[in-house]
């Protein structure tokens, strides 16, 4: 039985290989570098996005962007139960980026993600996954900045 696992692996392992897969986040095909980034807001988020940025910044490229990003974390009640009681929370991390060029050219993005979870009587254990939470979604949105500089 193992012998056939370890036959199947060895075969995909091939045909990835064999197919030109290359990770997305590798530096090799980075175009860009961020000569600046100024980061205001929620000062946890920013942490995170800062040492997500940070790898793209002084890199020799012909592109050259000037960063600035604010981060905001919103939280509301999604439900209610018959006493009135928070049911369901949605939190939803809204990071707002200004792009600036070489050339002086500005665009805007906003990136915009959200989870819906349940309320919890231990409010310790729902304030660590409202962390969690939050830190999972900054870096889905900081992955997605990467894509979008790549693409710009």
């Amino acid at each position: 039985m193992k012998k056939i696992i370890f036959i199947k692996f060895f075969i995909l392992l091939i045909f990835v290989k064999g197919c030109g897969y290359t990770p997305i986040f590798s530096n090799k095909n980075i175009n860009f570098t961020i000569v600046g980034l100024e980061l205001t807001g929620n000062n946890k988020l920013n942490k995170i996005l800062n040492n997500k940025l940070n790898i793209y910044k002084d890199l020799n490229s012909e592109k050259k962007y000037y960063l600035k990003i604010n981060t905001d974390v919103d939280k509301k009640i999604s439900s209610k139960d018959s006493k009135g009681n928070a049911k369901t929370f949605e939190l939803t991390v809204i990071i707002n980026t200004n792009i600036q060029d070489e050339k002086g050219n500005i665009r805007e993005k906003l990136f915009i993600k959200s989870i819906n979870y349940n309320n919890s009587n231990n409010k310790f254990d729902l304030k660590k996954y409202e962390n969690q939470s939050s830190e999972i979604l900054v870096n889905k949105i900081s992955e997605e900045i990467i894509i979008y500089l790549q693409t710009i």
